[in-house]
């Protein structure tokens, strides 16, 4: 079992330092402490801890700046998964099924959670099952033109699919 999160806008609305990542990465940092944990993210996060369901985060982001993020606003996932782990990004799987390599079992057991199309794209091509959230994206259309396994509105409802997904 184990369910990856993208990073930006499906744990966290880092929206503010977009305009930075890639190119002046300090003044990236320096937006952390101004981000907005999405209300509902935390009870996911303790549930799967509960339920001994390991986690992961794949991002496109770098190490240092996802370890940034995690530490200040505690989210406590078993994995991460950065720009540099992979030779590849999302869309491609590689990024997927590196995570699904760290959770050691069949990809039947592992959901993919994202706010993108290619994260929905990435988990399609690594052959798990996807989670739209509705809540941080961009472009919703092209997120559901991926056509995610399944669509989340809020955090709660998110929550609800892991729990019947596992159950």
């Amino acid at each position: 079992m184990g369910v990856i999160f993208d990073l930006d806008q499906t744990l966290i609305d880092s929206s503010l330092a977009e305009p930075y990542r890639g190119k002046n990465w300090q003044l990236a940092y320096n937006e952390i402490p101004n981000f907005t944990y999405y209300s509902g993210i935390a009870e996911i996060i303790n549930f799967l801890k509960s339920s001994n369901i390991p986690s992961c985060i794949v991002t496109s982001s770098t190490s240092y700046y996802c370890t940034k993020v995690t530490q200040h606003w505690g989210i406590t996932c078993d994995f991460h998964i950065c720009y540099h782990d992979t030779k590849y990004r999302k869309p491609h799987p590689e990024p997927i099924i590196k995570a699904i390599k760290k959770f050691d079992c069949a990809i039947e057991k592992v959901l993919s959670v994202g706010d993108r199309d290619i994260d929905i794209q990435a988990s399609h091509a690594a052959g798990v099952k996807s989670v739209a959230c509705l809540w941080g994206t961009s472009d919703q259309q092209a997120l559901l033109n991926a056509k995610p396994t399944f669509v989340a509105a809020s955090p709660a409802e998110l929550l609800s699919i892991i729990e019947n997904y596992y159950a």
